[in-house]
């Protein structure tokens, strides 16, 4: 009987032992899936639901901000690519020339030779007012343009002297002056263009046409306060001015906020050679 107890015992012992370990076994599967599957989610899924609103509101500033920036640098980059067009379409351009003497050296010298056998030996014609001129260009084509021009020069021949026949022995001081006026309309032709970062360039050829006028008076010099008789020589000419452009070269620079220089060589009633001056484009 004690053994049959004993053997009861055992088994009871055995088949609640048996299911204990079973248990034991899954619980310590599960905890290692759930240690697997679900807590490490959870982590990630802890520092993603932190992390991902620092990234937006960190991130979202700096790629507008670079958004903008990029922007304005590529439109700093378009501008500093094509900084000037000095022949683009509806430009405006304003110059200066210092025109070349070859023209008033002729009529200074044409004076002293028609004047010298009348007054005698007379010393060279001074160029009074230098040859210069002023226009306007519109550029009504990329490179077309037309506008006007206004030239001038003044010439003034060596002090001259005529006896008093009042006083004798007295003379008359006076001097004969020429001025030359031409206003004219123009047009080129720009052949060659070159634009560059920093300053661009136009090679171009032209004609101008329009009214040039030759003024000639008689001036007492100012020391001479008498009322004796001069040959006085007073009158104009009205003439049709024209103006050819061979060869023209205009550069205009960034740095300078599109002022630049510019030469030409042709001839006309402006100037006959190489002229020289400065521009500024609208």
């Amino acid at each position: 009987m004690r053994s049959f107890i004993t053997s009861v015992s055992l088994a009871v012992a055995f088949f609640i032992a048996q299911p204990t370990q079973a248990q034991y076994s899954g619980n310590d599967d599960t905890i290692k899936v759930q240690e697997t599957i679900v807590e490490k989610p959870k982590k990630s899924a802890t520092t993603s639901s932190k992390t991902t609103p620092i990234s937006t509101e960190n991130k979202s500033p700096i790629e507008n901000r670079n958004g903008n920036q990029t922007s304005v640098n590529s439109n700093l980059t378009s501008i500093d690519k094509h900084p000037l067009h000095p022949f683009q379409k509806e430009a405006m351009t304003f110059y200066w020339d210092r025109n070349s003497k070859v023209l008033v050296n002729i009529i200074a010298k044409g004076l002293k030779e028609n004047l010298e056998p009348t007054f005698g030996s007379m010393g060279n014609s001074l160029i009074s007012k230098k040859p210069q001129s002023i226009g306007y260009q519109y550029h009504f084509r990329d490179r077309w343009t037309m506008g006007l021009v206004y030239a001038w020069a003044q010439v003034k021949t060596d002090t001259l002297q005529y006896p008093d026949f009042d006083k004798p022995g007295n003379y008359s001081s006076f001097q004969y002056v020429v001025n030359m006026n031409a206003f004219m309309g123009t047009i080129n032709y720009a052949w060659y263009l070159k634009t560059k970062p920093k300053s661009t360039m136009a090679i171009s050829s032209g004609i101008a046409l329009g009214n040039s006028r030759i003024d000639y008076q008689t001036q007492r010099m100012s020391y001479d306060t008498g009322t004796a008789y001069i040959p006085a020589f007073n009158g104009g000419i009205n003439a049709q001015g024209i103006q050819v452009t061979l060869i023209s070269i205009k550069q205009s620079f960034k740095g300078l906020r599109n002022i630049g220089y510019q030469a030409s060589l042709g001839g006309g009633v402006n100037s006959i050679g190489l002229s020289v001056g400065i521009n500024y484009t609208l």
